[in-house]
């Protein structure tokens, strides 16, 4: 090797190992996993997991969140969810609440995972035997969901279940497919990570490179590919929540939709919305349903106070946004009928404090 070359490769790396320095200080294009926990590491999308699509925990083997602005566990019961001991004998109505981390209560202590939140709603005004079963479970989506309710909760034969939704479920489809990915043998099949993910995962400046020169996002898809990708998932979607739809009808199940705001989609009337094509296809279909961007806006919660109602890291809801995601539940057993009302609950006596 020539001098000359030597020199060259020598100024090159100090070239890139400053730029890689820089990048890192800026902070710019962190990750999820790495912002929200103190010492987080980048972790792939494209990782299916060791359960398959059983992506419940083992029964008491303690699940725990420690995270840079809060710390939360709590141990599985004997169907691995976060909720008491199930029994398939039953007292009253049982309500099954399906849906991700939100629904699971991420970023609050259990008694104020909004599913336990709702059913003290529900005893106070509607039914005071009735049972809420938190089904919500970290990193689902509606394909996941949909085979826990049928693999294994349509056993405790629910008179109604509720699919908590947010626009989570479009981006992980990009990555994870629709019901083609359950494979047989509880096998799942993601599509396959790019070739550069372990350099991305490593080097911020490859970080740079991939979102500020070939504007990939942060599932590797092309923005300018935006509307034909959510066309895409929103149809998809559509058939996960009609197959839901169409097995509850077939059991007499009553079956809703409750949609929510991610923390960077503050509450607004515009067609930008990334939950408005499923609404659609909810109004539609005649699916029941409520939209809390709509809730929230009707009291008069917009951008200018929405982000009190999550942890600014972390981007789950806070104790607050778990009792506004409960009060907007409610208001679909308002809004159908559902359960017998004995007496008026004044919803503006629930506290407000995060």
């Amino acid at each position: 090797m020539s001098e000359k070359l030597k020199i060259f490769l020598v100024y090159f790396l100090i070239i890139i190992g400053v730029l890689e320095i820089f990048s890192r200080i800026s902070g710019k294009h962190i990750s999820y996993a790495e912002r929200s926990a103190d010492g987080g590491s980048y972790n792939s999308p494209f990782e299916t997991g060791t359960n398959g699509w059983d992506n419940t925990p083992e029964p008491n083997q303690l699940i725990e969140y420690h995270k840079t602005e809060f710390d939360t566990k709590w141990l599985p019961n004997n169907e691995g969810l976060k909720n008491k001991k199930l029994a398939l004998q039953r007292n009253g109505k049982r309500i099954l609440i399906f849906g991700d981390s939100f629904t699971e209560g991420v970023g609050a202590c259990n008694d104020s995972a909004y599913p336990r939140i709702l059913e003290t709603l529900i005893h106070a005004s509607l039914d005071s035997t009735a049972e809420i079963i938190n089904c919500g479970l970290c990193a689902s989506d509606v394909f996941t969901e949909y085979k826990l309710f049928v693999g294994k909760m349509l056993k405790y034969k629910p008179d109604y279940v509720l699919i908590t939704f947010n626009s989570t479920d479009i981006y992980e489809y990009t990555i994870r497919g629709g019901f083609e990915r359950f494979m047989g043998d509880n096998q799942l099949q993601y599509r396959p990570s790019p070739w550069f993910e372990p350099l991305y995962a490593h080097s911020y400046l490859v970080r740079r490179i991939v979102h500020d020169i070939f504007h990939l996002d942060y599932n590797f898809q092309k923005t300018s590919e935006y509307d034909i990708i959510n066309r895409q998932a929103a149809k998809e979607l559509s058939i996960a929540i009609d197959s839901f739809s169409q097995m509850c009808s077939s059991k007499q199940i009553m079956f809703g939709m409750v949609f929510h705001p991610m923390g960077n989609e503050y509450p607004t009337d515009s067609n930008h919305y990334q939950n408005l094509p499923l609404i659609n296809h909810c109004q539609k279909k005649q699916i029941a349903y409520v939209d809390e961007n709509s809730f929230l806006l009707e009291h008069n919660i917009d951008s200018n106070n929405m982000k009190s109602l999550y942890w600014p890291k972390d981007g789950h809801y806070n104790r607050k946004g778990y009792e506004w995601l409960a009060r907007c539940a409610y208001s679909l057993f308002e809004q159908e009928g559902w359960l017998i009302a004995d007496k008026k609950v004044s919803l503006t006596n629930i506290t407000q404090q995060p």
